[in-house]
Protein backbone atom coordinates (compact mmCIF):
# COMPACT_ATOMS: atom_id res chain seq x y z
CA UNK A 1 0.00 0.00 0.00
CA UNK A 2 2.30 3.23 -1.20
CA UNK A 3 1.82 6.09 0.33
CA UNK A 4 2.92 8.13 -3.22
CA UNK A 5 1.78 7.48 -6.80
CA UNK A 6 5.89 7.80 -7.14
CA UNK A 7 6.05 4.99 -4.35
CA UNK A 8 3.20 2.74 -6.60
CA UNK A 9 4.90 3.37 -10.00
CA UNK A 10 8.15 1.44 -8.38
CA UNK A 11 6.43 -0.74 -6.65
CA UNK A 12 4.60 -1.90 -9.66
CA UNK A 13 7.95 -1.73 -11.99
CA UNK A 14 9.41 -4.20 -9.12
CA UNK A 15 6.68 -6.37 -8.72
CA UNK A 16 5.83 -6.97 -12.81
CA UNK A 17 8.22 -9.46 -13.39
CA UNK A 18 7.09 -11.81 -10.80
CA UNK A 19 5.90 -15.07 -12.00
CA UNK A 20 2.42 -14.22 -11.56
CA UNK A 21 2.93 -10.60 -12.13
CA UNK A 22 1.01 -7.33 -10.11
CA UNK A 23 -1.54 -5.40 -10.56
CA UNK A 24 -2.62 -2.12 -9.42
CA UNK A 25 -6.20 -1.96 -7.43
CA UNK A 26 -8.04 0.96 -6.61
CA UNK A 27 -11.97 0.31 -6.75
CA UNK A 28 -11.27 -3.40 -7.00
CA UNK A 29 -14.91 -3.79 -8.36
CA UNK A 30 -13.71 -6.26 -11.08
CA UNK A 31 -10.49 -7.09 -9.62
CA UNK A 32 -11.32 -8.91 -6.37
CA UNK A 33 -14.40 -10.60 -8.23
CA UNK A 34 -11.93 -12.46 -10.72
CA UNK A 35 -9.37 -13.45 -7.43
CA UNK A 36 -12.26 -14.79 -5.69
CA UNK A 37 -13.38 -16.69 -8.50
CA UNK A 38 -9.87 -17.85 -9.09
CA UNK A 39 -9.77 -15.94 -12.85
CA UNK A 40 -7.04 -14.79 -12.09
CA UNK A 41 -3.88 -15.45 -10.41
CA UNK A 42 -1.41 -12.01 -9.08
CA UNK A 43 1.72 -12.19 -7.27
CA UNK A 44 1.39 -8.83 -6.12
CA UNK A 45 -1.69 -5.82 -5.38
CA UNK A 46 -0.41 -2.64 -5.16
CA UNK A 47 -3.30 -0.69 -3.58
CA UNK A 48 -3.66 2.68 -4.56
CA UNK A 49 -6.98 3.49 -2.96
CA UNK A 50 -5.87 5.41 -0.07
CA UNK A 51 -3.52 7.88 -2.30
CA UNK A 52 -4.42 11.51 -1.64
CA UNK A 53 -6.04 13.74 -4.06
CA UNK A 54 -5.72 11.09 -7.37
CA UNK A 55 -9.70 11.83 -7.52
CA UNK A 56 -9.69 15.11 -8.19
CA UNK A 57 -11.36 16.54 -11.09
CA UNK A 58 -10.21 19.51 -12.58
CA UNK A 59 -9.73 21.62 -15.95
CA UNK A 60 -6.66 22.91 -17.21
CA UNK A 61 -5.93 26.38 -18.88
CA UNK A 62 -6.25 24.83 -21.97
CA UNK A 63 -9.73 23.80 -21.92
CA UNK A 64 -8.79 20.16 -21.31
CA UNK A 65 -10.83 18.30 -18.19
CA UNK A 66 -8.79 15.71 -16.32
CA UNK A 67 -9.97 12.66 -14.00
CA UNK A 68 -7.49 11.10 -11.45
CA UNK A 69 -6.83 7.86 -11.43
CA UNK A 70 -8.98 7.29 -8.45
CA UNK A 71 -12.36 9.27 -9.52
CA UNK A 72 -15.01 7.52 -9.51
CA UNK A 73 -18.12 7.30 -11.55
CA UNK A 74 -20.07 8.75 -8.38
CA UNK A 75 -17.70 11.68 -8.59
CA UNK A 76 -18.08 12.44 -12.07
CA UNK A 77 -22.14 12.74 -11.76
CA UNK A 78 -21.55 14.64 -8.75
CA UNK A 79 -19.23 16.82 -10.51
CA UNK A 80 -21.23 20.41 -11.93
CA UNK A 81 -18.05 20.73 -14.07
CA UNK A 82 -18.47 17.11 -15.68
CA UNK A 83 -22.18 17.72 -15.75
CA UNK A 84 -22.23 21.16 -17.42
CA UNK A 85 -18.81 20.73 -19.83
CA UNK A 86 -19.28 16.44 -20.42
CA UNK A 87 -22.61 15.76 -19.90
CA UNK A 88 -21.91 12.28 -22.50
CA UNK A 89 -19.40 11.18 -19.53
CA UNK A 90 -21.79 11.48 -16.71
CA UNK A 91 -24.66 10.10 -18.12
CA UNK A 92 -22.82 7.16 -18.66
CA UNK A 93 -21.48 6.66 -15.25
CA UNK A 94 -24.95 7.51 -14.18
CA UNK A 95 -25.88 4.23 -15.45
CA UNK A 96 -22.89 1.69 -14.32
CA UNK A 97 -24.12 -0.73 -12.07
CA UNK A 98 -25.56 0.57 -8.64
CA UNK A 99 -24.78 2.97 -6.27
CA UNK A 100 -21.79 0.80 -4.52
CA UNK A 101 -20.56 0.00 -7.84
CA UNK A 102 -20.31 4.12 -9.09
CA UNK A 103 -18.91 4.95 -5.68
CA UNK A 104 -16.48 2.83 -5.35
CA UNK A 105 -15.28 1.60 -9.22
CA UNK A 106 -13.35 4.41 -11.03
CA UNK A 107 -13.15 5.55 -14.51
CA UNK A 108 -9.80 4.95 -14.97
CA UNK A 109 -10.67 0.74 -14.06
CA UNK A 110 -13.49 0.75 -16.43
CA UNK A 111 -11.57 1.88 -19.31
CA UNK A 112 -8.33 -0.77 -18.40
CA UNK A 113 -10.98 -3.73 -18.40
CA UNK A 114 -11.33 -3.22 -21.30
CA UNK A 115 -15.09 -4.28 -22.45
CA UNK A 116 -16.71 -3.29 -25.68
CA UNK A 117 -19.68 -3.04 -23.15
CA UNK A 118 -18.35 -0.79 -20.73
CA UNK A 119 -20.61 2.34 -20.53
CA UNK A 120 -17.79 5.31 -19.72
CA UNK A 121 -15.54 4.26 -23.14
CA UNK A 122 -18.13 5.19 -25.43
CA UNK A 123 -18.62 8.69 -23.75
CA UNK A 124 -14.86 9.28 -24.03
CA UNK A 125 -14.65 7.81 -27.26
CA UNK A 126 -16.73 10.91 -28.89
CA UNK A 127 -15.15 13.36 -26.82
CA UNK A 128 -11.67 12.38 -27.99
CA UNK A 129 -10.27 11.46 -25.07
CA UNK A 130 -6.22 10.55 -24.19
CA UNK A 131 -4.63 8.49 -21.04
CA UNK A 132 -1.43 8.76 -19.30
CA UNK A 133 0.50 5.56 -18.69
CA UNK A 134 3.06 5.92 -16.40
CA UNK A 135 6.20 3.74 -15.12
CA UNK A 136 9.90 3.99 -14.27
CA UNK A 137 10.48 4.25 -17.80
CA UNK A 138 8.93 7.50 -17.99
CA UNK A 139 5.27 8.62 -18.96
CA UNK A 140 3.21 8.47 -22.44
CA UNK A 141 0.03 10.10 -23.56
CA UNK A 142 -2.23 7.25 -25.82
CA UNK A 143 -5.72 8.93 -27.54
CA UNK A 144 -8.51 6.31 -26.83
CA UNK A 145 -9.04 5.53 -29.72
CA UNK A 146 -5.59 3.90 -29.75
CA UNK A 147 -5.95 2.22 -26.75
CA UNK A 148 -7.86 -0.49 -27.45
CA UNK A 149 -6.46 -3.93 -29.28
CA UNK A 150 -9.32 -6.17 -28.77
CA UNK A 151 -11.72 -7.91 -26.53
CA UNK A 152 -10.54 -6.68 -22.63
CA UNK A 153 -6.82 -5.69 -24.94
CA UNK A 154 -5.43 -2.72 -24.45
CA UNK A 155 -1.74 -1.78 -25.21
CA UNK A 156 -0.80 -0.84 -21.81
CA UNK A 157 2.27 -2.66 -20.29
CA UNK A 158 2.76 -4.74 -17.24
CA UNK A 159 4.65 -1.86 -15.63
CA UNK A 160 2.22 1.14 -16.53
CA UNK A 161 -0.20 2.59 -14.09
CA UNK A 162 -2.93 4.91 -15.93
CA UNK A 163 -2.46 8.65 -13.98
CA UNK A 164 -4.92 10.62 -15.86
CA UNK A 165 -7.51 10.18 -18.45
CA UNK A 166 -8.31 13.70 -20.08
CA UNK A 167 -10.32 15.38 -22.90
CA UNK A 168 -11.28 18.70 -24.72
CA UNK A 169 -14.16 20.01 -22.32
CA UNK A 170 -17.38 21.00 -23.82
CA UNK A 171 -18.10 24.46 -24.83
CA UNK A 172 -21.88 25.09 -23.85
CA UNK A 173 -22.27 28.03 -26.20
CA UNK A 174 -21.59 25.89 -29.60
CA UNK A 175 -21.45 22.01 -28.65
CA UNK A 176 -24.25 19.38 -27.27
CA UNK A 177 -23.97 15.64 -26.87
CA UNK A 178 -25.65 12.73 -24.76
CA UNK A 179 -24.98 8.89 -24.23
CA UNK A 180 -28.03 6.10 -24.06
CA UNK A 181 -27.62 2.77 -23.12
CA UNK A 182 -29.98 -0.47 -23.43
CA UNK A 183 -30.11 -3.11 -21.02
CA UNK A 184 -32.23 -5.99 -20.35
CA UNK A 185 -33.14 -4.03 -17.07
CA UNK A 186 -32.81 0.13 -15.46
CA UNK A 187 -29.95 -0.86 -13.20
CA UNK A 188 -26.65 -3.20 -12.79
CA UNK A 189 -27.26 -4.57 -16.40
CA UNK A 190 -24.31 -4.64 -18.84
CA UNK A 191 -24.91 -2.76 -22.36
CA UNK A 192 -26.56 -4.28 -25.21
CA UNK A 193 -26.21 -1.25 -27.03
CA UNK A 194 -24.60 2.35 -26.31
CA UNK A 195 -23.99 5.19 -27.91
CA UNK A 196 -23.03 8.98 -27.43
CA UNK A 197 -22.55 11.82 -29.75
CA UNK A 198 -21.05 14.90 -29.46
CA UNK A 199 -21.37 17.87 -32.32
CA UNK A 200 -20.49 20.95 -32.59
CA UNK A 201 -22.89 23.59 -34.21
CA UNK A 202 -21.81 26.74 -36.28
CA UNK A 203 -23.40 30.13 -36.20
CA UNK A 204 -26.20 29.13 -38.59
CA UNK A 205 -27.04 25.91 -36.79
CA UNK A 206 -25.85 23.54 -38.74
CA UNK A 207 -23.63 20.59 -37.70
CA UNK A 208 -19.95 21.98 -38.14
CA UNK A 209 -18.34 18.87 -36.33
CA UNK A 210 -19.80 15.10 -35.14
CA UNK A 211 -18.31 12.30 -33.05
CA UNK A 212 -20.60 9.05 -33.34
CA UNK A 213 -18.99 6.02 -31.01
CA UNK A 214 -21.27 2.69 -30.42
CA UNK A 215 -20.58 0.59 -27.90
CA UNK A 216 -21.41 -3.75 -27.51
CA UNK A 217 -21.62 -4.06 -31.24
CA UNK A 218 -18.02 -4.72 -32.45
CA UNK A 219 -14.59 -6.25 -30.45
CA UNK A 220 -13.65 -2.72 -29.25
CA UNK A 221 -16.18 1.01 -29.16
CA UNK A 222 -16.32 1.64 -33.24
CA UNK A 223 -17.00 5.09 -34.21
CA UNK A 224 -19.72 5.51 -36.73
CA UNK A 225 -17.54 7.98 -39.43
CA UNK A 226 -20.42 7.26 -42.22
CA UNK A 227 -22.97 8.91 -39.85
CA UNK A 228 -20.20 11.71 -38.94
CA UNK A 229 -19.63 12.45 -42.38
CA UNK A 230 -23.19 12.51 -43.38
CA UNK A 231 -23.79 15.17 -40.10
CA UNK A 232 -21.22 17.79 -40.87
CA UNK A 233 -22.38 20.41 -42.85
CA UNK A 234 -26.33 19.51 -42.49
CA UNK A 235 -29.26 21.09 -40.15
CA UNK A 236 -30.21 18.64 -37.73
CA UNK A 237 -33.99 17.74 -38.90
CA UNK A 238 -35.90 14.55 -38.91
CA UNK A 239 -34.25 13.71 -42.49
CA UNK A 240 -30.63 13.79 -41.72
CA UNK A 241 -30.90 12.42 -38.71
CA UNK A 242 -32.90 9.42 -40.47
CA UNK A 243 -29.81 9.31 -42.38
CA UNK A 244 -27.05 8.95 -39.58
CA UNK A 245 -28.80 6.45 -37.50
CA UNK A 246 -28.69 3.68 -40.89
CA UNK A 247 -25.26 4.73 -41.51
CA UNK A 248 -24.57 3.92 -38.04
CA UNK A 249 -26.29 0.78 -38.49
CA UNK A 250 -24.38 -0.66 -41.20
CA UNK A 251 -21.48 0.45 -38.61
CA UNK A 252 -22.28 -2.07 -36.24
CA UNK A 253 -20.38 -5.24 -36.51
CA UNK A 254 -22.12 -7.67 -33.22
CA UNK A 255 -22.04 -10.80 -32.64
CA UNK A 256 -24.89 -13.01 -31.17
CA UNK A 257 -24.54 -13.83 -27.24
CA UNK A 258 -26.89 -14.47 -23.97
CA UNK A 259 -27.82 -10.95 -24.43
CA UNK A 260 -28.67 -10.52 -27.63
CA UNK A 261 -28.61 -11.16 -31.40
CA UNK A 262 -26.49 -9.62 -33.56
CA UNK A 263 -29.73 -8.56 -35.72
CA UNK A 264 -31.53 -6.83 -32.49
CA UNK A 265 -27.87 -5.20 -31.59
CA UNK A 266 -27.75 -3.77 -35.09
CA UNK A 267 -31.36 -2.76 -35.10
CA UNK A 268 -30.99 -1.07 -32.12
CA UNK A 269 -27.82 1.24 -32.93
CA UNK A 270 -30.05 2.91 -35.21
CA UNK A 271 -32.61 3.71 -32.77
CA UNK A 272 -30.60 4.65 -30.11
CA UNK A 273 -28.54 6.98 -32.51
CA UNK A 274 -31.85 8.27 -33.61
CA UNK A 275 -32.81 8.91 -29.97
CA UNK A 276 -29.22 10.39 -28.87
CA UNK A 277 -29.69 13.24 -32.31
CA UNK A 278 -33.20 13.82 -31.62
CA UNK A 279 -32.67 14.77 -27.87
CA UNK A 280 -29.64 16.84 -29.07
CA UNK A 281 -31.92 18.78 -31.76
CA UNK A 282 -34.63 19.38 -29.68
CA UNK A 283 -32.31 20.43 -26.54
CA UNK A 284 -33.62 17.97 -24.44
CA UNK A 285 -30.66 15.78 -23.94
CA UNK A 286 -30.26 16.65 -20.09
CA UNK A 287 -34.33 15.99 -18.49
CA UNK A 288 -35.06 14.08 -16.12
CA UNK A 289 -31.21 14.86 -14.48
CA UNK A 290 -32.20 16.80 -11.67
CA UNK A 291 -32.78 13.85 -9.00
CA UNK A 292 -29.89 13.82 -6.94
CA UNK A 293 -26.93 11.35 -6.95
CA UNK A 294 -26.50 8.79 -4.25
CA UNK A 295 -23.23 9.44 -3.10
CA UNK A 296 -20.96 8.23 -0.29
CA UNK A 297 -19.38 10.57 2.03
CA UNK A 298 -17.86 9.50 5.29
CA UNK A 299 -16.44 12.46 7.09
CA UNK A 300 -15.68 10.78 10.33
CA UNK A 301 -11.51 9.25 10.03
CA UNK A 302 -8.51 8.57 12.15
CA UNK A 303 -5.21 7.76 11.53
CA UNK A 304 -3.99 4.50 10.95
CA UNK A 305 -1.10 3.51 13.67
CA UNK A 306 0.82 1.61 11.05
CA UNK A 307 0.36 3.29 7.57
CA UNK A 308 -0.30 6.89 9.50
CA UNK A 309 -3.04 7.14 6.56
CA UNK A 310 -6.74 8.33 6.76
CA UNK A 311 -9.03 4.97 7.31
CA UNK A 312 -12.75 5.12 7.20
CA UNK A 313 -14.09 4.91 10.81
CA UNK A 314 -17.77 3.42 10.61
CA UNK A 315 -19.67 4.78 13.74
CA UNK A 316 -22.19 2.35 14.22
CA UNK A 317 -22.27 -1.40 13.34
CA UNK A 318 -25.89 -1.23 12.00
CA UNK A 319 -26.90 -0.94 8.44
CA UNK A 320 -30.01 0.42 8.24
CA UNK A 321 -31.98 0.13 4.39
CA UNK A 322 -35.36 0.42 2.73
CA UNK A 323 -36.00 -1.61 -0.29
CA UNK A 324 -39.45 -1.50 -2.36
CA UNK A 325 -40.88 -0.01 1.08
CA UNK A 326 -39.64 -2.01 3.79
CA UNK A 327 -37.03 -1.79 6.13
CA UNK A 328 -34.17 -3.96 6.95
CA UNK A 329 -31.32 -3.71 9.67
CA UNK A 330 -28.24 -5.42 9.19
CA UNK A 331 -25.20 -5.96 12.48
CA UNK A 332 -21.68 -6.84 11.50
CA UNK A 333 -21.23 -3.29 9.30
CA UNK A 334 -17.59 -2.86 10.44
CA UNK A 335 -16.90 -6.07 8.96
CA UNK A 336 -17.89 -5.63 5.70
CA UNK A 337 -16.63 -3.85 2.43
CA UNK A 338 -18.49 -1.43 0.55
CA UNK A 339 -19.12 -4.37 -2.31
CA UNK A 340 -20.68 -6.67 -0.05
Amino acid sequence: MPSTLEEAVVLLGRHSADQHGARVIAGGTDLVLELERGLRRVGALIDISRLADQNRIWLDEAGWLHLGPLATHADVVASSLCVERAFPLAQACREVGAPQIRNRGTVAGNLITASPANDTITPLMALGARVTLRSTRGSRVVPLDQFYLGVRRTVMQADEIMTDVAFPALNPATQAGAFLKLGLRQAQAIAIVNCAAVLTFDAAGRVADAAIALGAVAPTIVRATGAEAALRGQFLDERVIEQAAELARRAAVPIDDVRAGADYRRRMTAVLVRRVLTHIAQGNERAGWNEPPACLRINARRLDPVSELPVMLLTSDVIQFTVNGRSYSVTGAQHKTLLR
